[in-house]
């Protein structure tokens, strides 16, 4: 993963004029008030609030962009990380509005080192009937163009915030964008910095120490796709109690390669 751009405003959370600010707006308009040291001090506070949590409810949009599927999807559900898991409802998808067949919003299960995704009755029409599309953690490359369409895009994303969290934290120059002036995020305090091990992200952490939203992106190794994950989190311990579908239920990705005749 490589460094990326600095990142745009955040749905006007530091607007403090009423206002909303649009995408690309400058994240400095308003100038820091902690020292690198301090910001960083907040965020692994934040780091161990959240991994203590084990997991929260989630609203994510993520928006890929590169030569290889570019598009959109927003997912809603539980999420928890240590292990990562995740039960996730997706909607308002551009990739799911591409796929022949395919239902227009459909259900998203991580546990145990693999993301499973309900093909619905029109896709499943073309696996023998199966219904749920395995994707292995590892297996085919995050990148293929199928798989990120089949999946949303949520394979080129990554979703264990206290990891991404403690990544920040030990960035060498934590920025503080100060506090946040509206809505839900007044008073919040905003962070940003680039990443150790490639990408940017974005933190607004809120009075009881919780993250509320976090940006973060990314690009993929040799540059073929980029993420912008946008989540905003509530609910801090709320449980994903997910567990996989049935193994006579289930289709390979490497499997439905072979069926699509791409094998």
């Amino acid at each position: 993963m490589v460094a990326l751009a600095v990142v745009a405003g955040v749905a006007g959370c530091r607007d403090g004029d009423g206002g909303t600010k649009a995408a690309g707006a400058s994240a400095t308009a308003r100038p820091a008030t902690q020292s690198p040291e301090e910001a960083a001090k907040a965020v692994r506070a934040a780091y161990a609030k959240t991994s203590a949590a084990k997991g929260a409810r989630v609203e994510m949009r993520l928006n890929v962009g590169g030569d290889k599927a570019p598009g959109g999807s927003t997912f809603t559900g539980v999420q928890a990380w240590g292990p990562v898991a995740a039960d996730l409802k997706v909607y308002d998808s551009s990739y799911l509005a591409d796929i022949p067949g395919a239902p227009v919003e459909t259900r998203v299960l991580t546990v145990d080192g693999a993301t499973y995704v309900d093909l619905g009755t029109g896709l499943s029409a073309r696996t023998g009937g199966k219904r749920w599309l395995k994707v292995e953690t590892g297996g085919a490359a995050a990148g293929d163009e199928l798989m990120l369409q089949l999946t949303g895009g949520l394979t080129a994303a990554s979703m264990d915030l206290p990891r991404e969290l403690g990544l920040l934290a030990g960035a060498s120059a934590v920025k503080h964008l100060g506090p946040g002036t509206r809505g839900d995020f007044k008073g919040a305090q905003g962070y940003e910095g680039e990443l150790p091990q490639g990408g940017h992200m974005e933190v607004w952490i809120g009075a009881d120490g919780y993250p509320m939203r976090t940006v973060v992106l990314t690009e993929a190794d040799g540059g073929g796709v980029t993420t912008t994950l946008t989540t905003t989190y509530s609910d801090f311990g709320a449980e994903a109690a997910v567990q996989a579908p049935p193994a006579g239920e289930t289709v390979a990705f490497t499997d439905l390669l072979k069926r699509l005749g791409r094998g």
